[in-house]
């Protein structure tokens, strides 16, 4: 969707400003676009970006009523700089945006040109025009966010990343898609039962879960091109949290046959059981793969309390977490550097990071509720979590390291994100 959006690139510097988010100390302006006449999709655009710039974790966002330049042009000569060092802006970013039919632009599409400066030297860091459709205006504004940040710091921006979740506004546990931003939510299932734990497939074309529907915690996939579900778990007793490998052909989930629950491995399109990794030893929960495929971390209460482990694809199980007496619902960073659980704590439940290894553990969350379901991002920069602390379950977003965290949803009944 949104590389279909983008029309000319002329990228001209990047990555002069910041390296890692969290700090927000990036003091950036964004005035609003500048337009022949005004237009709802040229402000949505712009809200949408700016949104973006304030959930990355790399910026210091500038109070539009504080800007002293007013009505001015955004191309390099059209304006002045120096009402931009007044206020001490390092990141200047100017739109200008034109509705469909627009000489300047495109009988069918709006057009939107932006513009990114790095005020102290007067630099062009990147001038580029994004074209689509009206109603395509907020993915607009993402790739344009996405662009702004690849040009001021280097590093690729994830606006417009999807997430797979459950929602429980309509009185059943169902599952939904919804972009980062909280928009664009659509349904995964509309069965009205329980419905948990929705992993993506690494390629985006289908989601497994466990659904209550039959009666039964049972584990399917759904492909979300052509619609069709497929059963792969559904011995009496647990079949839950799903996690596809690394290539897509096995999934491995926790399945009990009337006793604890072990850790199975199988067949992605069969669900023929390919393996059983884990035997015995108290319930073994919350698979999820190395990102190298060479071997599986998972809950376990084995020794007492619930501690994540790493059972390697040759040799014995090995403890991770190293500290408190509950840790549940490990996920691995995509590079296989971190690991990032939930852990109980005095004042309720907080996510943790770690390298692999489990050393340097770090809480990213405290005294803010019960906070769970962790889930990385592709780039492994944000984690994405259910928590408490806004009144009901909602999603939301933080840097890696904690110091930036933003509300993705509103209303309460949200839990157990995936990222795309």
């Amino acid at each position: 969707m949104l590389a279909s959006l983008l029309l000319c690139v002329t990228a001209l510097a990047q990555g002069i400003v910041i390296e890692v988010p969290g700090s927000a100390d990036v003091p950036i302006a964004a005035p609003k676009p500048m337009v022949p006449s005004p237009f709802a999709e040229a402000d949505t655009v712009w809200s949408t970006m700016w949104s973006d710039f304030d959930q990355s974790g790399y910026f210091r966002l500038q109070d539009p009523d504080g800007y002293l330049e007013k009505g001015k042009g955004v191309a390099p000569g059209e304006f002045d700089f120096q009402p931009w060092t007044t206020i001490k802006s390092s990141v200047l970013v100017k739109t200008r945006s034109y509705p469909p039919g627009h000489s300047a632009c495109d009988p069918t599409r709006m057009c939107t040109d932006a513009y990114v400066y790095y005020v102290p030297t007067g630099e062009t860091l990147m001038k580029k025009r994004f074209l689509g459709a009206p109603a395509d205006a907020r993915h607009i504004g993402h790739h344009i966010a996405n662009e702004v940040l690849e040009a001021a710091t280097g590093n690729s921006g994830i606006f417009g990343a999807r997430l797979a979740a459950v929602n429980s506004q309509g009185g059943n546990k169902e599952i939904k898609l919804i972009d980062l931003d909280g928009q664009g939510i659509a349904s995964v299932t509309r069965n009205g039962a329980i419905n948990l734990s929705p992993a993506w497939s690494p390629d985006g074309g289908a989601i497994a879960w466990t659904s209550y529907k039959k009666a039964n915690p049972d584990l399917y996939v759904k492909d979300l091109g052509s619609g069709r579900t497929r059963v792969i778990s559904s011995v009496k007793g647990v079949n839950t949290s799903p996690a596809f490998s690394p290539d897509g052909s096995k999934i491995a989930f926790a399945r009990s046959d009337g006793g604890d629950s072990d850790i199975f491995e199988a067949d992605a399109r069969t669900g023929k059981i390919l393996r059983q990794v884990t035997k015995g030893g108290g319930i073994d929960i919350s698979p999820v793969y190395l990102p190298d495929g060479s071997g599986i971390v998972f809950a376990s209460e084995r020794g007492g309390g619930s501690q994540i482990y790493l059972q390697p694809n040759r040799g014995e199980a090995k403890r991770i977490s190293v500290a408190g007496d509950f840790n549940i619902d490990p996920v691995v960073s995509p590079d296989g550097s971190q690991i990032a659980w939930v852990g109980r704590s005095q004042g309720g439940f907080d996510i943790f990071v770690a390298d692999i290894d489990g050393r340097n553990p770090l809480r990213i969350t405290q005294d803010t509720g019960d906070n769970e379901d962790p889930t990385w991002s592709p780039d492994g920069r944000y984690l994405v979590f259910s928590s408490t602390r806004s009144g009901g379950s909602n999603l939301w977003v933080s840097t890696a390291d904690g110091r930036h965290q933003r509300q993705i949803t509103r209303g309460g009944g949200w839990t157990q994100p995936s990222f795309r």
